[in-house]
């Protein structure tokens, strides 16, 4: 049950939250992206995901993450960053761009991405997986 919450959060629909980018002033997000840019990153999903390694998989989990990265990048589907909590050292978040619903839909079925999720399955507990988040600025004033 543990192993499976990762793998999980990957076919979930509702994972909208604010682009990180988003904080820039406007004008200054047009200077850093020009508009086809901008239009194409309005696009992407922001999916967050917290975890830590299972006690004995700490590397090997951080190895399949590692292949998880590169099949999603090199099938085109998402950019990720992975960090680290520097006080608790074993929790790690996610953070994947995914290029759109579609480009998720697509990896959930691409055989050079399953296999990572499977066996990410067997190598970390997800501890929170951000998923019904929506842009807390949208439509305020400024």
């Amino acid at each position: 049950m543990l192993a499976h919450g990762f793998a999980r959060m990957h076919a979930r629909s509702e994972w909208r939250v604010a682009e990180l980018w988003s904080f820039a002033p406007l004008d200054s997000r047009r200077r850093l992206f020009p508009r086809e840019t901008m239009n194409s990153m309005s696009q992407e999903i922001l999916s967050i995901a917290i975890f830590e390694p299972l006690q004995g998989h700490e590397e090997a989990s951080l190895n399949t993450m590692r292949a998880l990265i590169a099949a999603l990048s090199t099938g085109g589907y998402s950019r990720d960053v992975l960090y680290r909590d520097a006080k608790s050292r074993d929790q790690y978040i996610l953070l994947r761009h995914w290029k759109s619903e579609d480009a998720r839909r697509a990896a959930l079925e691409d055989s050079e991405v399953l296999p990572c999720w499977a066996k990410l399955s067997h190598e970390i507990r997800t501890l929170k997986i951000y998923e019904t988040l929506e842009d807390a600025l949208a439509g305020q004033p400024g």
